[in-house]
């Protein structure tokens, strides 16, 4: 098939063949090609390829679809594990696919697989539409794509213009910060449309023609389209060199819509374009078969109709629309309610194929009524596996499970519970609020009321005594599970440990650990445990607090013990700091903000931020601890929380350190609020900011004062008091 030149782009031909000349002396780098739909983005990367031939430079090509976007790595697996010969271990990162890390391993396995072919042979590793790409790709790309530029690997992005949520935004803004080459694509001068046209007539263009090839706009596409139109109806007359085209109007594949041009093909082939408008941008004969109930071989005539009209290419294996613009038009010609029954009937088939939950979420999330127990089962399902990596992207999956799930339901309860938990992950603190009222008005049973009381208040929204009085709350209903009560006594005995003064601690942790006992939760163990470390710490047994802690590392990470495990893991770091390890907790500060970012856990990644600016005043690192302080938000005017009042602690120890007075002064008046109206935990930590404040004055008679409310508890679970010895703050602090 004879592919005509290129037209209007020479000069970003010769910026691609500059990187491409580059790449093959070994100097890597990236190129971003952006514009809108049919504007030639794909074109371009045909020349890519070319030039990149031409070099002597391997290709690795990878493809974003909009029903992949639940599927972790998609694209960067269809452009290294499905290469010829494949970059990297296919069997080891398929079996990373149930690892907690999956994200950490498979961009590092993958950056070294890279590295390792790139030694061997210069890449160019092409991503098309990566508006589409799943999280796990976007994410690895900004730190794959901004790799050293002393390795020889080009990437060569293609992205529509104004499309993709914020994941794919942040990428794109992450790869300009580092100074990626964008390629925004213009519409073609009318001297390009020209060349194009006579390209594709073979013959000189009369103006009849040329002004017919102007009412496309500069669009590649659309240029093509109509060429290709006029010559469908016989209105292009070609003789001695030129060609004359009749009429004024657009052809039908133009000016008529989808439904008059699939009018033009047979019944068969008609049906068989419209079925796949419903299915993944890519899909197999052995699919649309499954759809339309017949056999793939009593399709053959049908396809091969619909690829000579120009509406499918092949794709490897599988088939695609020619270009997106068809498919998208193909969809908006079926009605909506038969759109979405069919969309619904393709999950159900794809599923009833082996394809995952993941896979067909985004079909059932648009397609699926009330009552779908099959679409509620694989949202849910789809949710536990795109939180992995996409906190937000699985509340929203988990918000159109519990949409479709009746009122009455007996799973509502863990339901909502789940939901609210997403929504807090990924920082939507309000929806989860708004949620939580409403079905704890509605509640249908004790557990369901306690459930969602478990999962709804957050230490980066609520107060301590706010979370103690929901847990309970929960343990005053009767009737409730005991994994449910278990749970909640494990949350109150933490809880009551950061704020209660009423000598509750041991016996609360005590209970809520036997009662993990008797149930085997791993959740309410890890708690019960990081308790018990916490009351060791405060009674000055840090090498027994310390050993509690790292015993549970262990202990099965999964969706449910999340939450706990990124709490152990924070007072571990913390106390590790407490305690001199200052390597060492820097290295599982790192560990855990990793462990958040991967997940997309905004409320795990905002308290590992607040421990990471007291390991780094611990270390002595002022700047980057002020940077962690100055990245959290500031007091809430409703009242502080213990987020805030840390935020304090660091900013007051910066202040003192850098000889900041107004920074000092400003967050006294905030810890001078806090201390008002918080609880016990943030009286502790707002009158040793106070504290700090008074003796940088030098008001000895003023610290001493703020001093006495500071308690033994108290102490060694703030490393800036572990400095503040001269002050009488660390007594009692024993490492016994």
């Amino acid at each position: 098939m004879r592919i005509p030149p290129i037209r209007g782009r020479a000069g970003e031909l010769k910026v691609i063949s500059r990187l491409i000349a580059a790449v093959a002396q070994g100097r890597g780098g990236v190129l971003v090609i952006e514009g809108p739909p049919g504007i030639g983005k794909s074109r371009l990367l045909t020349e890519v390829l070319a030039l990149a031939e031409k070099a002597s430079v391997r290709t690795l090509f990878g493809e974003a679809f909009e029903y992949q976007q639940t599927v972790p790595f998609f694209s960067l697996f269809m452009a290294t594990l499905r290469a010829d010969p494949p970059v990297g271990d296919a069997e080891a990162l398929r079996r990373l696919g149930g690892s907690t890390d999956l994200s950490y391993w498979v961009v590092n396995d993958l950056h070294n697989a890279i590295n390792a072919a790139a030694a061997v042979t210069p890449l160019v590793i092409v991503l098309e539409d990566l508006h589409w790409a799943d999280k796990g790709t976007l994410l690895a790309m900004r730190s794959l794509a901004t790799a050293r530029p002393d390795v020889a690997v080009l990437w060569v992005l293609t992205a529509r213009t104004g499309t993709g949520g914020p994941a794919a935004h942040e990428t794109l803004s992450a790869l300009h910060r580092q100074n990626a080459t964008f390629l925004q694509l213009a519409a073609m001068t009318p001297d390009a449309v020209a060349d194009m046209v006579q390209d594709a007539v073979r013959a000189r263009p009369d103006p009849s023609l040329l002004n017919l090839a102007a009412k496309a706009h500069g669009n590649p596409f659309l240029v093509s389209e109509l060429v290709g139109g006029l010559g469908e109806e016989g209105r292009l007359n070609v003789s001695g060199g030129l060609a004359v085209a009749a009429g004024d109007g657009l052809p039908r594949r133009l000016g008529a819509g989808m439904q008059q041009r699939l009018d033009l093909l047979s019944n068969s082939a008609s049906e068989v374009v419209w079925v796949a408008a419903v299915l993944p941008d890519r899909f197999s004969a052995g699919l649309l078969a499954a759809m339309l109930e017949r056999s793939p071989t009593s399709l053959l005539s049908a396809l091969e109709e619909a690829v000579r009209a120009d509406l499918f290419v092949e794709d490897g294996e599988q088939l695609r629309f020619r270009h997106d613009l068809l498919r998208e038009a193909t969809r908006q010609s079926l009605p909506q309610s038969l759109r979405r029954a069919m969309e619904r009937q393709s999950a159900s088939v794809m599923l009833g194929m082996g394809a995952a939950p993941a896979e067909v979420a985004t079909q059932l999330a648009r397609s699926a009524e009330p009552g779908d127990r099959e679409a509620i089962n694989a949202l849910r399902q789809a949710a536990q596996s795109v939180g992995r990596g996409d906190a937000s992207a699985a509340a929203d999956l988990s918000k159109r499970a519990l949409q479709l799930l009746p009122a009455d339901d007996a799973e509502r309860g863990s339901l909502v519970a789940e939901t609210a938990e997403w929504l807090n992950r990924a920082s939507r603190y309000g929806e989860a609020e708004e949620l939580a009222a409403v079905a704890i008005a509605e509640a249908a049973s004790p557990e369901v009321e306690a459930e969602i009381r478990l999962r709804l208040p957050t230490h980066t929204k609520h107060s301590s005594p706010r979370r103690v009085a929901e847990n309970r709350r929960a343990l005053q209903l009767s009737g409730i599970s005991e994994v449910t009560r278990t749970r909640h006594l494990a949350w109150l005995a933490f809880n009551l440990a950061l704020q209660d003064k009423s000598g509750q601690w041991r016996t609360a942790a005590d209970e809520a650990a036997a009662a993990a006992a008797a149930t085997g939760d791993l959740e309410a163990t890890i708690m019960a445990e990081v308790t018990h470390a916490l009351l060791d710490s405060g009674e000055g047994y840090a090498a027994r607090a310390l050993a509690r802690l790292e015993q549970l590392r262990p202990i099965a990470y999964t969706n449910e013990t999340a939450l706990a495990h990124a709490y152990a893991g924070m007072f571990h770091a913390n106390l590790l700091a407490v305690v001199g390890r200052l390597d060492d907790a820097t290295a599982r500060v790192a560990e855990g903000i990793g462990q958040a970012s991967r997940e997309g856990n905004s409320l795990a990644l905002t308290t590992w931020t607040v421990f990471s600016g007291w390991v780094h005043l611990a270390a002595g690192r002022l700047s980057a601890a002020r940077d962690a302080a100055d990245s959290l938000p500031p007091p809430q005017p409703t009242g502080a929380t213990e987020q805030d009042v840390h935020r304090m602690l660091t900013l007051a120890e910066v202040a003192a350190h850098t000889d900041n007075r107004s920074l000092l002064q400003q967050t006294a008046n905030d810890a001078r609020d806090a201390h008002s109206v918080g609880s016990p935990g943030q009286h502790r930590a707002s009158a040793y900011v106070l504290t700090r404040a008074a003796w940088y004055r030098d008001d000895v008679h003023e610290a001493a004062r703020w001093l006495g409310d500071i308690s033994l508890l108290g102490t060694p679970l703030f490393p800036p008091c572990v400095g503040a010895a001269d002050l009488g703050c660390a007594g009692g602090l024993g490492r016994r």
